[in-house]
């Protein structure tokens, strides 16, 4: 059993309940959470708290998985044009649901950016697409099944 003092952080060992140990009466430990309830606790079922870990971000799901870029993947993101990746970020970044669990198109990994600018890339306007035909076959091939 941890040494517990009053006026320390604790949780119980499940980590359900935390907040300032206020009162110890023998082997009772009185904690009060941070929205005022106050619980008693076994001093042996009390811990020092422990900030819970913090979940890895998710980006995207099903398709989108996390690879490793093969020297063709790697080429051909190095050859998107400036002004159609800037298309793709915006398209992107205001398509999300406004939750935090998406990240902004920059902090993706090349990856997912390669497999973004394929999905978003056929919604581009024509215009801005015209002069790079030939990157949007690539980015067609790259998809077909058995790449």
């Amino acid at each position: 059993m941890a040494h517990l003092a009053i006026g320390d952080h604790v949780s119980d060992l499940g980590g359900s309940h935390d907040g300032r140990l206020v009162d110890i009466d023998g082997r009772t430990g009185y904690v009060v959470q941070a929205n005022g309830v106050e619980l008693e606790f076994p001093l042996d079922r009390l811990k020092p708290y422990e900030a819970p870990k913090v979940a890895e971000t998710r980006t995207l799901s099903g398709p989108l998985r996390d690879k490793t870029l093969g020297a063709a993947e790697k080429s051909l993101l190095a050859s998107i044009p400036a002004d159609i990746a800037a298309a793709v970020a915006k398209s992107y970044d205001s398509g999300g649901d406004g939750s935090a669990s998406r990240p902004v198109y920059a902090a993706l990994p090349d990856s997912k950016k390669l497999d973004v600018i394929r999905i978003y890339l056929p919604s581009l306007p024509q215009r801005l697409l015209a002069p790079h035909m030939n990157l949007v076959v690539q980015m067609r091939d790259l998809a077909k099944p058995g790449r």
